[in-house]
């Protein structure tokens, strides 16, 4: 019965929340879908390492330009804490599905350039 518990720490966790966001952030505004696929392809603990080395080292570019809030060293090392506790599946998918849910009105908060239809869908982070 602490399945649904487990799911539940591990979407609302803040850096699991913090790193979607910056995702999402990437994909709308650099079209980094690279990123997207590295982290989806990454099935090992160093994989999931390697993918996340390389979409900050994308993001912080994107990020010192448009002056981003850039995830943390504290939520980087939140994340692979919770790597080591459920594993990248889990994790990797909560991130994700982060990016994806998040309403574009979140990433034109950073921006002005919402695509047009998608603002606001009442999603919050």
């Amino acid at each position: 019965m602490s399945r649904p518990r487990l799911l539940q720490d591990v979407y609302s966790n803040t850096a699991v929340r913090e790193f979607g966001r910056a995702l999402r952030i990437a994909l709308w505004q650099q079209k980094d879908f690279s990123s997207l696929v590295d982290f989806d392809g990454a099935e090992r603990p160093e994989d999931f390492a390697e993918a996340l080395k390389r979409f900050l080292r994308r993001f912080d570019s994107l990020a010192r330009r448009q002056k981003f809030h850039r995830p943390s060293r504290q939520s980087l090392e939140e994340v692979m804490m919770l790597i080591d506790a459920h594993g990248v599946k889990l994790v990797r998918a909560a991130i994700i599905s982060h990016a994806l849910v998040g309403s574009s009105a979140q990433v034109g908060e950073a921006s002005d350039s919402v695509p047009e239809g998608e603002a606001g869908n009442g999603d919050e982070l």
